[in-house]
């Protein structure tokens, strides 16, 4: 359920949505001892929160944008296969429990184009028993350019301040094991409208 807004002849708008909802035989990827084959579990699961996002245009070329969303996502009904733990109650894997978005955009008549992004993830479970985590993050993109009305050249950069993260982790044979995200990334695209 939610709403959607719009104010000062659309110059802000504002959207607010609620959501809930209960997954029987939600499916729960697993790995064996040896961290390489997967397996598929059921299990149940709930997951309730919101999400509101803002836009607002302060003068003319210059956006705003900004975003926040909360999520309780648990297993109400989970029984490991090969542990017999219970984890009713943890949280699931790969859901953070909140992100954020704030970003500026300029875009200028004559073709000049700008954008700084600040992305933020609070912090997500990599496995059932909610010991392998990532601490809540955030990472920096900026984009410069030119744009035509056919077309664009812009420099980009992602991650600007190399913030080190990871992606996802499990526990294999001997030791716990992770996959990191992107590090700094810059480069250039060009876009051409046909």
């Amino acid at each position: 359920v939610g709403v959607k807004t719009n104010w000062l002849n659309n110059r802000l708008s504002a959207n607010l949505a609620f959501f809930w909802s209960d997954v029987d035989n939600y499916q729960i990827l697993l790995n064996d001892p040896t961290g390489i084959n997967t397996f598929i579990a059921n299990g149940g699961v709930s997951t309730k929160g919101f999400e509101l996002e803002l836009n607002a245009k302060p003068a003319k070329g210059v956006e705003l944008i900004a975003g926040f969303g909360y999520t309780d996502a648990r297993f109400t009904r989970y029984t490991n296969p090969f542990t017999g733990q219970n984890f009713n109650g943890n949280r699931l894997t790969f859901a953070p429990d909140f992100t954020f978005n704030v970003g500026v955009q300029y875009r200028h008549s004559v073709g000049f184009f700008g954008r700084v992004d600040l992305q933020g993830v609070g912090t997500v479970f990599f496995d059932d028993t909610n010991r392998l985590k990532q601490d809540p993050f955030a990472l920096v993109n900026a984009r410069v350019g030119y744009e035509w009305k056919s077309g664009g050249v812009y420099l980009y950069v992602k991650n600007l301040f190399d913030q080190t993260y990871v992606t996802t982790a499990f526990t294999g044979f001997f030791d716990d094991l992770a996959s990191y995200g992107d590090r700094r990334t810059v480069g250039i695209q060009v876009r051409a409208n046909f």
